[in-house]
C-alpha cells in the first residue's frame, strides 16, 4: 500500500512511516527536514519562510509554488495533488493551530477526500463509510459523529451498541475508550465522523 504524508509547518514529533513519502506543504518542509526524514516534494505559496529556505528546498525536491492569494489553502492544493496518486493519504498538523484550518480541513474530508486521515501529535480523524472498521487502542479516547442517518455496532468498547439507529441528533457517541487491544465498528447504513484523542 502506498503512503504520502503530507506535512504542514505546524507539524511536530512526524511520524516514521516506513516506504512513505513525506511532502512538504509551504514551510513543513523545514519540519521533514529537521526530523531527518526524505523530502519528497514541496507545494505551497511558501510565505512562511524566506529565499534563502526556499531555494535550500529547491535543491532538495521538485518545488511547485502557487500564488499567496488565491482560493485553496495549501492543505488543500497538496490533499488535491496527491489524493489519487496513493493508496493512504495523511495530512499531518493539519488539526491544530487556527480552528478555521482545522474546519476547513475536516470539511475537505468529509465532503471532498474521504480516505484521507487527518492527525497531529495526539489525535486522528478518520471518515467511516458503510462498512467493518477496526480502530486501534493507540488512542485513549474516541469520539463519533453522526454525518447522516445512519446504523452501527461499536464492540470492543466501555459503551458498546448493538445495531443502534442514530442521526446526527444523537450526541452522546462522545468520550468512548477501548476496554480490548482493538475496537470494531460496523456501519451497516450512513456515514461517521472518528475522532480518536490522546489528549486530556
Amino acid at each position: 500500500m502506498s503512503t504520502c504524508v503530507l506535512v504542514t509547518p505546524l507539524a511536530q514529533n512526524i511520524p516514521f512511516i516506513e516506504d512513505a513519502d513525506y511532502i512538504g506543504v509551504d514551510a513543513g518542509c523545514l519540519r521533514i527536514l529537521e526530523q531527518n526524514l526524505s523530502l519528497c516534494y514541496a507545494i505551497g505559496d511558501f510565505d512562511s519562510m524566506d529565499e534563502n529556505q526556499l531555494e535550500q528546498i529547491k535543491q532538495i525536491c521538485e518545488v511547485e509554488i502557487h500564488p499567496v492569494m488565491k482560493d485553496e489553502t495549501d492543505s488543500e492544493l497538496a490533499i488535491r495533488k496527491f489524493y489519487n496518486q496513493y493508496d493512504k493519504v495523511i495530512l499531518f498538523g493539519g488539526i491544530k493551530g487556527r480552528l478555521d484550518h482545522t474546519l476547513l480541513n475536516i470539511s475537505l474530508l468529509v465532503k471532498r477526500y474521504p480516505k484521507v486521515i487527518l492527525m497531529d501529535e495526539t489525535q486522528k480523524v478518520i471518515l467511516l463509510k458503510k462498512g467493518k472498521h477496526i480502530l486501534s487502542s493507540d488512542y485513549k479516547n474516541v469520539s463519533f459523529f453522526v454525518l447522516e442517518e445512519s446504523e452501527i455496532s461499536l464492540n470492543g468498547f466501555l459503551y458498546e451498541l448493538d445495531h443502534r439507529h442514530v442521526s446526527d441528533n444523537d450526541l452522546y457517541l462522545t468520550s468512548n475508550s477501548f476496554v480490548e487491544q482493538q475496537g470494531v465498528v460496523n456501519v451497516y447504513e450512513g456515514c461517521l465522523l472518528c475522532v480518536q484523542s490522546n489528549e486530556k
